[in-house]
């Protein structure tokens, strides 16, 4: 099943608009919930950052895991949630 969009859009972090987009995407019964912010240098590159959790039926069973590499666009950003939150379940013995 595909990721269902729930917020895209702007907020702000210590004075600078940053994007945020949360998504979430089916894996093995669980929502891997994947919380993406992307800020903007002054030349206008994005830096996406992905924060991951999982969850199943809506209860969190592998809590929040900031993740430890930034991505210059959204689609590996989002890529890269997928695969932090398949190895979290894996690693969880869930």
């Amino acid at each position: 099943m595909p990721g269902v969009w729930c917020y895209d859009g702007p907020f702000l972090q210590m004075g600078r608009t940053m994007t945020k987009h949360d998504i979430y995407d089916e894996i093995e019964g669980f929502q891997v919930w994947n919380y993406m912010e992307c800020d903007k240098d002054d030349e206008g590159r994005e830096t996406w950052r992905i924060n991951v959790e999982v969850k199943r039926g809506g209860e969190v069973v592998v809590p929040v895991v900031a993740g430890d590499r930034t991505y210059v666009d959204r689609g590996l950003a989002q890529v890269a949630g997928r695969e932090v939150g398949a190895r979290l379940i894996a690693g969880a013995g869930l």
